[in-house]
């Protein structure tokens, strides 16, 4: 009945105050809503349709303001849009609170033309119609995974590859908005169109429902979206920090209600918890995250979650879209690059300062199929990434895979058509190719510099030195006049059949290698558990063996842990890896030869405390 004697109050006074977009606003007819726009606009009863601001262009957020007296955020308030596009595709755009009695729809178009909507909400609100402009622009599409492990903006049928270059901020709230935009400007400049951040940290955790929290933080995002980088966004900081503001279901759900429908409608992708590894109970938690963004997301943003090592333990819970790492590790980066599917983006330089050590984890990360979303120690590596972008964006690199027949470097290619050879120690270098003609160049990682090799060749054995010893190299081998030709006629994956993940060989009679170490069937975590392989026979492949071992207890439903890489050493098994201890164990050693061929071995212990 309360709520009842209110609603006449409420209707009464509804206002909407205003109408706006991100980057310019909408034309907005409203029809039949007696509405006030204090921005200098008035609706009166002769005039309740009027243009309020000139068209702006598709993939901008679009703010309904509303002026609601009298309702507040504990109200169990009902303010949303159906939005209908040109096509007649339907979203649903949620409103939320802005503090005081300011409310606000935010929608972004994808389509350009006149969209529709019709309002639900309080009083005189509900049942209004009215219609705003999208005008087009050259952006292709929202981003999404493409091919076996890379990018795309997909707009209809329409696939443009995407380059992802990557940087993460640590402090994104201790950073002012003068500070902010200084970073945005100096990496637009430099390529980058990526910028990662964690939304809610220990510095604004004890605001953080707070409107001033995310109307700064979207401040920021709108701006670097202008820029033209996307913003990766992880909810909560590491170490439980969500569980800790908010410990029950009934706390998450209401926080994402108010969160995604203010974020959602940015040029964003979702990465869940920083670290989500030091969350005991994170994998569950993200897939509670996937349901929310699936439900209140409506432009089906592309997902993972930031990583103390990777991500790629969700990739079997159905989803996750692209693989977060942190790691510098070639073990971990390279044998589940073939083993999974999902682009793998990788912050590779946490806490690194030296530049060279930065640039030939850069590149060696790249042999490995990751893109680059790291943090960048200062001017001089931003500066290498740079030229990393610049060669990288001449090449097909939406269908580059590792390339294993070399010596003396490392290497991606797309057979018959493109390789490129990362030569971290300088010296002579043999690349395995298909017999064809192909054009030949040196590239200088420090400053893109390139140096053509004159003479072009029909051998399948090629053998190049390059210009000088004093650092590392790139070797680029490519039949340019194909590529040109591909980018006119050939579609976007241009492989028949397409690239696909291998089986993994799991035989123990044709796996080279045996689990020797640990020994016995107890693993206990008081005291320090060696691993060791022995390889059952001898190859030049073999002697090129990456190793991942990882951990998990099935029951317990937490995802797999990365426990070791390499042929030996002394497993890291964390305690939050089981709920109750003792607990069955699995263990599983993947492992990759100098020719890419992949095998496993699984192994079970018992694990004590």
């Amino acid at each position: 009945m309360a709520g009842a004697q209110q609603a006449p109050a409420i209707a009464r006074n509804v206002r909407l105050v205003a109408i706006r977009s991100s980057y310019h606003c909408f034309p907005v007819i409203l029809v039949g809503m007696m509405s006030r726009i204090v921005t200098g606009f008035l609706f009166v009863a002769t005039a309740w349709a009027q243009t309020v601001c000139p068209p702006t262009s598709k993939y901008s957020p679009c703010d309904l303001v509303f002026d609601l007296p009298g309702v507040t955020p504990t109200d169990a308030v009902d303010l949303h849009a159906e939005i209908r596009s040109p096509h007649h595709d339907t979203v649903r755009a949620n409103g939320f609170w802005d503090g005081g009695t300011r409310w606000v729809i935010r929608f972004t178009p994808d389509e350009a033309g006149p969209h529709t909507f019709r309002l639900t909400g309080p009083g005189p609100i509900s049942g209004k119609e009215g219609q705003l402009l999208a005008t087009d622009n050259a952006k292709p599409g929202w981003l999404r995974a493409a091919n076996l492990h890379h990018f795309a903006w997909v707009e209809g049928n329409n696939l443009t590859p995407h380059l992802w270059m990557g940087t993460v901020v640590p402090d994104f709230n201790g950073m002012d908005l003068a500070r902010w935009k200084a970073l945005i400007d100096a990496r637009s400049l430099q390529h980058f169109n990526h910028v990662g951040i964690t939304l809610i940290d220990e510095a604004v955790a004890s605001k953080f429902r707070s409107p001033d929290v995310f109307r700064a933080a979207e401040e920021k995002i709108r701006y670097a979206n202008e820029r033209g980088l996307i913003v990766d966004i992880a909810f909560f900081g590491p170490n439980g920090l969500m569980d800790r503001l908010l410990p029950s279901r009934a706390d998450r759900r209401k926080w994402f209600d108010y969160a995604l429908p203010r974020l959602a409608p940015f040029d964003v992708t979702w990465q869940g918890l920083e670290g989500w590894e030091s969350y005991d109970n994170g994998r569950p938690l993200l897939k509670e995250i996937a349901g929310y963004l699936t439900e209140l997301d409506p432009y089906k943003h592309t997902r993972s979650s930031r990583a103390s090592v990777t991500s790629t333990p969700m990739s079997e819970d159905g989803w996750l879209r692209y693989r977060s790492f942190q790691t510098s590790d070639d073990n971990i980066a390279m044998v589940e690059q073939q083993a999974f599917q999902y682009p793998a983006v990788n912050n590779f330089a946490v806490g690194l300062k030296d530049t060279e050590v930065f640039r030939k984890r850069l590149w060696n990360m790249t042999m490995n199929g990751h893109y680059p979303a790291t943090e960048v120690p200062n001017e001089q590596a931003a500066a290498q990434m740079k030229v990393w972008y610049d060669f990288m964006s001449t090449t097909r690199h939406w269908e580059l895979a590792p390339h294993f027949d070399v010596e003396n470097g490392r290497a991606l290619s797309l057979d018959e058509v493109e390789y490129v050879v990362y030569v971290e120690k300088p010296g002579p270098v043999t690349l395995t190719v298909d017999k064809a003609s192909y054009d030949v160049e040196w590239v200088n990682p420090l400053n893109g510099e390139r140096t053509k090799v004159k003479e072009k060749t029909k051998t399948e054995a090629l053998t190049f030195s390059p210009p000088d010893n004093s650092h590392d190299w790139i070797l680029h081998v490519s039949r340019e006049g194909k590529k040109t030709g591909m980018l006119k006629s050939y579609k976007f994956d241009s492989r028949e059949p397409a690239l696909a993940l291998q089986d993994l060989e799991g035989n123990p009679e044709k796996v080279p290698f045996e689990i020797v170490a640990p020994d016995g069937d107890t693993i206990s975590l008081s005291q320090p558990v060696k691993f060791e392989i022995k390889l059952k026979r001898q190859s030049k492949a073999l002697q090129a063996m990456l190793y991942e071992w990882t951990g998990e207890v099935n029951v317990s439903e937490r995802g797999y842990r990365v426990i070791g890489t390499g042929a030996s050493g002394t497993l890291t098994i964390p305690a939050n890896i089981a709920i109750d201890y003792p607990a069955a164990l699995h263990i599983r050693l993947t492992a990759v030869n100098g020719l890419g061929k992949a095998y496993i071995v699984d192994r079970n212990y018992q694990l004590t405390k």
